[in-house]
């Protein structure tokens, strides 16, 4: 007869097959890539409207008496310089804003990054995506 400690060591690595380790790899890569899809596309989302801002700020603390439509135009170069690669694919507009003429509004739209590859049909979820108007008060108005 075999002793029952012997019986337990025979039967130790029961589980530890190739199925159930690629199934774990695989479900700790999908979970990997997640996070860094949401990371980047929150560090994207952030740094964008970060430059909005800046824009914004840059247009509505100048000098009452420097000339309106030339410093938009330079800050929206600046912006755009900024953005780097992303230029093409942000849209930054000044907008007429019917608060008041001591008032800069910014339109902000940027697509979101896709957390599935671009190979795959129909593009999937997006996030982080932006859409919005910032509005800043004219220093000296």
């Amino acid at each position: 007869m075999i002793p029952r400690r012997c019986r337990r060591s025979t039967y130790s690595e029961r589980g530890s097959g190739l199925i159930p380790t690629l199934i774990g790899l695989g479900v700790t890569i999908g979970m990997l890539g997640l996070a860094v899809n949401v990371s980047l596309g929150l560090w994207s989302r952030t740094r964008t409207e970060s430059i909005a801002y800046e824009t914004v700020r840059r247009v509505a603390t100048a000098p009452p008496e420097s000339d309106g439509p030339t410093r938009r135009i330079q800050a929206l170069e600046r912006a755009c310089d900024e953005l780097g690669e992303r230029c093409g694919e942000v849209e930054l507009r000044f907008v007429h804003d019917d608060s008041g003429p001591d008032m800069v509004a910014l339109r902000v739209r940027s697509p979101g990054v896709g957390l599935l590859p671009r190979f795959i049909a129909g593009g999937g979820p997006v996030v982080a995506g932006l859409d919005r108007t910032i509005r800043m008060h004219r220093e000296g108005a």
